[in-house]
């Protein structure tokens, strides 16, 4: 139980280690939500509580939802380069048409939007104007009708006929009498602007809208007659829906909406203020100067938000994109009883189409022929960014291809299959990158024969190495009163320096030693080595087999040279020095081929070099060696080397014979082991980071 929940636990560990800070705040905000809505839930806690930290969850969490989603788009979908790709050339090619067709849309909007409006308010002032002239006609010919001798006045529509909407009055004695009805309408003057005295801000001559109890209509005052023989006329038109309609055909719809009084901030303007004068003061005759002027906040409680007049009708549209137009302009109209000129909002609902064709109303089919055109205009570019679209994401293509290919290549590459290619089929950048990668593989598979190979050889190195140390003879080695060491340390895994102990089996105590210095390094060095040492200890200990006497140093030289020559290739040579010790006598009988000269520094302070020989074995042949004797004493030591530990270089100079034989001159009373160490540590140091330039070899002995 404990490892299952100890599992558990880990399996948790991991997983909320493996989530982003994002989706751990999330998983924070969510459980606190949940907790508090069952707490709240469950205690009974308030409401208001319980919706404000729910709405304070769902805030928090809202953009950390967003950051994630944007994440796991990434992840999953902007993963590969073709989606970024597409992607790229999706927000370079189609957001700059997109923005630009967006903001001609708008623009577009907006000149319709304002184009139904200066139509509608053109439409207005042409029923204006309308409205004007009919009142004239019909109040001139009803005025001429009813001075006529034997006509009768009550009833002038008999006798003169008249737009069936216009109300035509005059004024008489300060009240306004209907001069002119419509036909088919008799009710009483109070649906008209007839009223017993006229306002005291109307004076001809006056065109506009005016507004009362909810009303509008279309009024215009004239002066008719000449001189002081003036005869004030109104003709009123209500703005009802037939009006409306009639005004709005070919356009749309057009509403009046109040409630726009809002938007006037200055003092109010009335229609003696556009004529030059005040309008508190400019008062007809007879009428009160005291009007009581009504607010706006007063007019907009009066009238609300209701419309005023509207008409006109929206026909279906004849294209997809044959939308309807909603744009609103302010406008002015008087209220009737106190003069004022009161903001509202005129409302047209049109459609492209329609103003299309009141735009070019007056232009035959040019209008037809232009908008065909624009159209051929706007598919020709649509389908230009279509065809430059599909054009990048096939270039795209081209380019994710090969970039799939690549790293399909490099995933059998880590997955050992090293003779995976990459099939060319471009000769362009991606396909010079291919072929850069096929080229990568096959050197991969070469330098791994190479490494193979290498680890190969390595390992023959190795076991050569080991042979070669089995080969070197055990140090140091001693006989009574005299004692010898040899060290080597190899520049390379295997060297060619050579040295070896042959103790003869004679019951005298004799030791034969030798030191030598093969030409070249490595394997081929190392090769050479093995041959001299067999041959140097064949010879030296086969001649004494039979009951001979053993070689001397000399004669050994001498048959080694002519083994050497024989069977070695004529640039290959080594350098050897051979030397005899007799206990008995302590004397050391050597012979020296061509190696560096050993000495000998005795106990009183003198140094002896052994030059006696010949020169290196292996390269002539027929040579002929001498030899020579050396009485040792007690105390004195013996110093061979090969030319590895005299040639080394620091940033200077060499190490040289002479600093050698000083540091083993100052520290010749320490045992041999720790004076041959202590030596090719000084070396060491002297060369420092720099590579050992050659074999080195150190021989010490010691009479006691």
């Amino acid at each position: 139980m404990r490892t299952r929940i100890a599992a558990s636990r880990a399996s948790w560990t991991a997983w909320r280690a493996r989530q982003s800070r994002v989706t751990r705040l999330i998983l924070w905000l969510l459980a606190t939500l949940s907790l508090s809505l069952f707490v709240g839930h469950t205690l009974g806690l308030a409401r208001s509580l319980t919706t404000v930290l729910t709405i304070f969850s769902s805030i928090a969490l809202v953009p950390l939802l967003l950051i994630l989603l944007y994440r796991w788009i990434a992840q999953r979908m902007l993963w590969t380069v073709r989606n970024r790709l597409i992607l790229t050339y999706l927000l370079m090619g189609l957001a700059p048409v997109v923005l630009f067709g967006t903001l001609s849309g708008i623009g577009a909007y907006l000149l319709a939007g304002q184009y139904a409006t200066s139509t509608a308010l053109l439409k207005l002032e042409q029923a204006s104007t309308l409205l004007k002239e009919e009142t004239t006609n019909q109040a001139n010919q009803a005025l001429a009708n009813e001075v006529r001798p034997g006509r009768a006045s009550n009833n002038p529509t008999k006798e003169v006929p008249v737009n069936s909407e216009i109300f035509i009055s005059v004024l008489r004695n300060t009240f306004w009498r209907p001069l002119i009805a419509p036909v088919e309408n008799d009710r009483p003057d109070t649906k008209y602007l007839a009223t017993h005295a006229p306002p005291p801000w109307l004076h001809p001559p006056f065109d506009g809208i005016v507004a009362i109890d909810g009303q509008l209509y279309l009024c215009s005052q004239i002066n008719l007659g000449a001189g002081k023989r003036l005869t004030p006329v109104l003709g009123t038109i209500p703005l009802d829906r037939n009006a409306m309609d009639q005004i709005a055909s070919g356009l749309g719809k057009i509403t009046f909406y109040p409630g726009f009084s809002k938007l006037a901030n200055g003092p109010d303007l009335s229609d003696v203020q556009e004529l030059g004068q005040d309008p508190l003061q400019a008062h007809p005759e007879g009428a009160p100067a005291d009007t009581k002027a009504e607010s706006d906040s007063e007019w907009h409680y009066r009238h609300g938000d209701s419309a005023l007049a509207y008409g006109g009708f929206l026909p279906p549209s004849k294209h997809f994109y044959d939308t309807p137009v909603f744009f609103g302009t302010p406008t002015t109209v008087i209220d009737w009883e106190t003069g004022k000129r009161r903001p509202i909002l005129m409302v047209v609902v049109s459609r492209p189409s329609l103003l299309f064709a009141h735009l070019f109303s007056s232009s035959g089919g040019i209008g037809t022929a232009l908008r065909a055109e624009f159209a051929g205009v706007a598919i020709f570019f649509g389908l230009l960014e279509l065809l430059a679209l599909i054009m990048a994401v096939a270039l795209s293509r081209t380019i994710t291809r090969s970039v799939t290919d690549l790293y399909r290549g490099t995933r059998a590459i880590d997955a050992g299959n090293l003779d995976h290619r990459i099939r060319v089929a471009r000769h362009d950048q991606l396909g010079a990158l291919a072929t850069s990668f096929n080229s990568m593989a096959a050197s991969i598979t070469d330098l791994l024969l190479q490494q193979r190979e290498k680890e190969r050889l390595l390992t023959e190195l190795a076991i050569a190495q080991e042979v070669q140390a089995t080969l070197f003879p055990r140090s140091p080695a001693s006989l009574p009163h005299f004692e010898i060491h040899a060290v080597c340390r190899p520049a390379r895994t295997i060297g060619g320096d050579y040295f070896d102990f042959i103790f003869s089996p004679d019951p005298d105590p004799e030791l034969c030693f030798a030191l030598g210095d093969i030409s070249g390094k490595g394997i081929s060095a190392a090769l050479l080595m093995a041959s001299l040492h067999s041959a140097v200890r064949s010879f030296r200990l086969g001649c004494g087999v039979d009951g001979s006497a053993p070689l001397s140093p000399a004669l050994l030289l001498k048959f080694i040279n002519r083994h050497l020559y024989q069977s070695t290739q004529s640039a290959r040579y080594a350098t050897l020095f051979l030397a005899c010790y007799d206990g008995a006598s302590r004397k050391l009988t050597y012979s020296n081929g061509g190696h560096l000269p050993p000495l000998v520094l005795s106990a009183r302070g003198s140094v002896q070099r052994l030059t006696c020989g010949g020169s290196v074995v292996g390269l002539l042949e027929g040579l002929e060696y001498s030899e020579s004797t050396v009485q040792l004493e007690s105390g004195d030591l013996l110093l061979a080397y090969t030319d590895g530990l005299t040639e080394p270089e620091n940033s200077v100079e060499e190490f040289g014979e002479q600093r050698l034989l000083d540091y083993i001159h100052a520290n010749r009373q320490q045992p041999l082991p720790i004076l041959a160490a202590n030596t090719l540590r000084i070396l060491g140091e002297w060369i420092g980071d720099r590579e050992q330039p050659d074999d080195m070899t150190l021989l010490l002995a010691r009479q006691l």
